[in-house]
C-alpha cells in the first residue's frame, strides 16, 4: 500500500466508515459498533489540577462536631475508593475496547465477542504502556506542577483574611490553566501517537513494550513533518465532527423532546386534579416518557460520536497502512493502484509467504 498523506487518508478512511457502518443499513450495527468506540475512549488520560482540595478540611475550626467532621471525611474517602474502582475498570473495558475497534475497523470483522476474548494478554501490555506513559509524563512535570500547586492551595485560606490578594489569586489560577492546557495539549498529542500507532503492532505482532516504544519513536524522527500534520488533521476532523454531531443530537433531542413532552402535558391536563390512582398514572407515565426521551437521545449520541470515533480510527489505519505493511496488507484492495515509495519507518513487513 503506498504512503498517504494526512489529507489524502481522510477520503478512503471515510469511504472504508461508509461501508463497514452505513452500507449495510443496520441501525443495530450501528449501534453496537458505536459503543464499542464510545467504550475505546474511555480508556484515555485528562490531566486535571484539584485546587480546592483543602477546602472542606479548612472547615473543622468552623465548630463542626467531632462526629459529624469524620463521617464527612469517611464519606469523601468512600468516594474517593468508589471513583478510582469505576475508573480502573473503565479505564480496563475502554483500554481492551480499543483493540476490538482496531480489529473491527481494520478487518471489517463486526463480531464483537471473538475479538473480546483475543486481547486479554494483550490488553495488560497495553495498560502497562500507558501507565508507564502516564508516570514519566507527571515525573517530567512534577518540578513545575507541584509548587505551583502547593504555593495555590497555601495561599486559598487566606483570601478572606487579605483581599489584596485575590487579584494575585487569579491571576495565579490563570497561569497554573494555561500551563494545565499546554500541557494537556501535549500529553493528548503523544496519547494520539500511542493510540494510533503503538496499538496496531501491540495487536498484529505482540511486540513487547520496548519494541513498540521504539518503533513510534522510529516513525516520529523518519517522518517529522507528516506525523505533526496527521495530529493537527486528527484534532481538527475531531472537533468538526463533534459539534456537527452536536447540533445534529440538538436537533434530534428537540424533535423528539416536543412530541413526548406534549404527551406529557395532555396526560398533565388530564389527570393533575384525579384522584390518588390518577396522580399514579400520572406521574407513572410521565416517567416512562422522560425515560424514552432519555434513551433515544443515548441511542442517537452512541450512534453519532461512535460513527465519528470509527472514522477516526479508519483514518489513522490509512495513515498508517503505507508505513507499516501488516495493516497496509487489509487496506490495500480498497485503493486505486498508484505508484508507491518505502518510507523510513521502523515497522517490519510482513512475511513472505
Amino acid at each position: 500500500m503506498r504512503p498517504l498523506s494526512a489529507i489524502d487518508a481522510i477520503s478512503p478512511a471515510w469511504n472504508h466508515t461508509r461501508n463497514l457502518l452505513w452500507a449495510p443499513r443496520s441501525w443495530r450495527l450501528l449501534l453496537k459498533v458505536g459503543l464499542v468506540a464510545v467504550l475505546a475512549q474511555m480508556a484515555g488520560f485528562n490531566l486535571s489540577g484539584n485546587k480546592n482540595m483543602n477546602g472542606p478540611m479548612h472547615g473543622a475550626h468552623t465548630g463542626l462536631p467531632a462526629g459529624m467532621v469524620a463521617a464527612l471525611v469517611a464519606g469523601i474517602v468512600a468516594l474517593v475508593i468508589a471513583g478510582l474502582v469505576i475508573w480502573a475498570v473503565l479505564f480496563y473495558v475502554g483500554s481492551r475496547m480499543q483493540f476490538v475497534l482496531f480489529e473491527v475497523v481494520l478487518r471489517r470483522d463486526t463480531t464483537i465477542g471473538p475479538i473480546w476474548s483475543r486481547y486479554s494478554a494483550a490488553t495488560w501490555r497495553w495498560i502497562a504502556l500507558k501507565l508507564a506513559f502516564l508516570a514519566v509524563v507527571l515525573l517530567a512535570l512534577a518540578p513545575v506542577l507541584v509548587p505551583m500547586l502547593v504555593h495555590m492551595l497555601r495561599t486559598l485560606p487566606h483570601l478572606s483574611k487579605d483581599p489584596r490578594q485575590i487579584a494575585g489569586f487569579f491571576v495565579g489560577m490563570l497561569g497554573y490553566g494555561m500551563v494545565l492546557f499546554v500541557v494537556g495539549t501535549l500529553l493528548g498529542a503523544a496519547y494520539r501517537l500511542l493510540v494510533s500507532f503503538a496499538l496496531p503492532s501491540m495487536a498484529l505482532e505482540s511486540t513487547t513494550l520496548r519494541e513498540t516504544v521504539r518503533r513510534v519513536f522510529n516513525l516520529a524522527q523518519a517522518e517529522p513533518v507528516d506525523i505533526f500534520l496527521f495530529l493537527l488533521m486528527n484534532f481538527l476532523l475531531s472537533l468538526a465532527g463533534a459539534m456537527a454531531g452536536g447540533l445534529v443530537l440538538g436537533i434530534f433531542a428537540v424533535v423528539v423532546v416536543i412530541p413526548l413532552g406534549g404527551a406529557g402535558a395532555v396526560l398533565w391536563a388530564i389527570l393533575r386534579h384525579s384522584g390518588v390512582a390518577g396522580h399514579a398514572v400520572l406521574y407513572t407515565g410521565a416517567g416512562v416518557l422522560g425515560l424514552v426521551a432519555v434513551a433515544l437521545i443515548v441511542v442517537t449520541a452512541i450512534i453519532l460520536f461512535g460513527y465519528l470515533y470509527t472514522f477516526l480510527q479508519a483514518y489513522a489505519l490509512y495513515f498508517l497502512g503505507g508505513r507499516y505493511p501488516r495493516v497496509g496488507a487489509y487496506l490495500e484492495p480498497l485503493l486505486p493502484p498508484a505508484p508507491a515509495y518505502v518510507p523510513a519507518s521502523g515497522f517490519a513487513a510482513p512475511p513472505a509467504s
